[in-house]
C-alpha cells in the first residue's frame, strides 16, 4: 500500500534565502510523525510549503497519489506593491491542498479576532470536500469542553490555550485526511500542555494521521511513532519512539554540550 504523503527532494524558503533543502519524508496512513529541532531551522517554513502557503523551489509533494506541486520554476516576487499570486501562476494552490484533505493548523494565533467562537466554528468545515474524517461540532466541543463555555466570546478575548483549542477544532471540522499541527503547545503552561496532549492522543486514536511539530521532546515522545530531528534545514536523524532520548540528551547531541 502506498504512503498517504510522499515528500521527495523538497527545497524551499523565502526569496532569495533558501531555508530547507532536499527533504524527503513519508507519512503512512494512521501514523503520527513528529518534528523536533532548534528555532529558526526551517520547521515552520517546511510545514507552510507542504500546505501550499508558500511555493516549493524544487521537489514533489505527493498526497494520496496526486502531485500537489505543479511542474515549473519557482516564482519570484518582483514587486512588493503587487499581488503576485494574481499575476503569476504558482506551483501550488492552498485551496487545492485543503480540499484534498491536507489540513494545516498553523503556528500562533491565525484566527479572526472579531469573530466569536461559534462563528469561527461555523465556517471551519468549508474546505471539507475530500471525504476525510469529518467531525461534527458536538464531538469537537466534547474534545475541547472549554470552548463550549466561550461560544459567544470573540477570539481576541480567548486565552492562548483556548485559541489553540479553537484552531485545532477548526482543523478537525475541515475533515482532515492528514492534520499538520505546528507547535500547538507554544507558550502554554504545563497544565495546558498536558490537556492538549490528551486531545492529540484522542485525535490520533480516532484514526486521523498527524504531523506534529513541537519544541518539547517529552510531549512528542508520548505521541509520535517516528521523530524527525530537523537541523539546519534538513532531517538529520529519524528516531523510532523507543529510541527518542530525553530533551536534555537530544539538545546536547544537537549542540555538543549539556543544556543547563
Amino acid at each position: 500500500m502506498t504512503a498517504l504523503l510522499d515528500v521527495i527532494g523538497l527545497s524551499g524558503g523565502y526569496e532569495p534565502v533558501q531555508i530547507f533543502k532536499d527533504v524527503t519524508l513519508s507519512v503512512e496512513r494512521g501514523a503520527c510523525v513528529g518534528f523536533f529541532g532548534p528555532n529558526g531551522h526551517g520547521k515552520t517554513t517546511l510545514m507552510k510549503t507542504l500546505s501550499g502557503i508558500i511555493d516549493p523551489w524544487a521537489g514533489r509533494i505527493v498526497f494520496e497519489g496526486e502531485d500537489l506541486a505543479a511542474e515549473g520554476e519557482r516564482k519570484t516576487r518582483r514587486s512588493r506593491n503587487l499581488n503576485y499570486d494574481v499575476l503569476v501562476r504558482r506551483r501550488m494552490d492552498p485551496k487545492r491542498v485543503a480540499r484534498a484533505g491536507l489540513i494545516h493548523v498553523a503556528q500562533g494565533s491565525t484566527l479572526f479576532p472579531d469573530m466569536t467562537v461559534a462563528e469561527i466554528l461555523s465556517i471551519a468545515p468549508a474546505p471539507a470536500l475530500a471525504g476525510g474524517r469529518e467531525s461534527d461540532e458536538g464531538s469537537v466541543l466534547q474534545l475541547f469542553p472549554r470552548l463550549k463555555e466561550r461560544m459567544h466570546s470573540k477570539s481576541r478575548f480567548l486565552s492562548g490555550g483556548e485559541r489553540q483549542m479553537l484552531s485545532m477544532a477548526c482543523g478537525l471540522l475541515a475533515a482532515p485526511k492528514l492534520l499538520i499541527l505546528d507547535e500547538p503547545t507554544l507558550g502554554l503552561s504545563p497544565k495546558l500542555r498536558l490537556e492538549l496532549a490528551g486531545a492529540v492522543h484522542t485525535i490520533r486514536e480516532s484514526g486521523v494521521p498527524i504531523i506534529l511539530v513541537d519544541q518539547d521532546v517529552e510531549f512528542l515522545r508520548d505521541l509520535v511513532g517516528t521523530l524527525n530531528v530537523f537541523d539546519h534545514g534538513s532531517i538529520s536523524r529519524r528516531l523510532s519512539q523507543s529510541d527518542i532520548p530525553d530533551h536534555e540528551t537530544l539538545m546536547a547531541e544537537l549542540f555538543g554540550r549539556r543544556v543547563q
